[in-house]
């Protein structure tokens, strides 16, 4: 699909959420996971490993800041130094050229460190311009296929009961020759039986289940 048409697919998405309902969407890019979706739950090798909403997720698994250095004069070997030297820790992911692709874990510095090394630094190491940005978790989930690991990343943990009755009572409900609550003779169907997205809707805005605990 090209970006145009993902797009108009997204925004039609977006306009259903605002009307209040439901939608249940599955996907293999992160970034369209990121922009659409309130809560998510990640499957590696066809397991469930987490549940949560986005920030919760790249808070538990993601481990600190990406850093993006573009270097330029006579080569990146001065800002490989000063990384290394300054945050001890730090993991060179990418190196193409002048741009250079830094792994900082949280411990290791902190946002006023980074940005305060590099904007001292710029001049003598030639750094034309740097950007530091929470990982994606694209990235968290590249790692674990790249790993091609069962156990990497993101580790295998049980489902918490509530959240796995919820799901399999959804779908016991939508398999129900007569689901509960359906219409009696003569009676609108449209307005006595309840959507799937409106029994569903209740999980998805319930703050009480305790995300990532899958």
């Amino acid at each position: 699909m090209d970006p145009r048409a993902r797009r108009f697919l997204w925004d039609c998405i977006l306009s259903v959420i605002r009307e209040g309902r439901s939608v249940v969407l599955t996907s293999h890019s992160m970034e369209e996971c990121e922009a659409l979706c309130t809560r998510m739950a990640i499957m590696v090798n066809g397991r469930f490993r987490c549940l949560g909403s986005v920030q919760h997720l790249k808070n538990r698994f993601g481990d600190g800041y990406t850093v993006v250095v573009r270097v330029g004069g006579p080569g990146p070997a001065p800002v490989e130094s000063l990384m290394q030297h300054r945050f001890p820790g730090i993991v060179l992911k990418e190196r193409h050229r002048g741009l250079l692709q830094y792994q900082l874990p949280s411990h290791a510095g902190s946002l006023a460190s980074i940005f305060s090394v590099l904007a001292a630094h710029r001049g003598p190491c030639h750094i034309e311009d740097y950007s530091v940005s929470q990982t994606t978790l694209d990235q968290v989930t590249g790692d674990a296929r790249h790993e091609g690991a069962d156990v990497g990343v993101l580790p295998a943990l049980p489902l918490t009961l509530p959240s796995l009755q919820v799901f399999v009572h959804f779908a016991r409900e939508q398999s129900d020759e007569e689901p509960e609550g359906a219409a009696a003779p003569g009676q609108d169907s449209a307005l006595e039986a309840p959507s799937p997205g409106k029994r569903l809707t209740p999980f998805l805005e319930d703050n009480s289940y305790q995300e990532s605990t899958v």
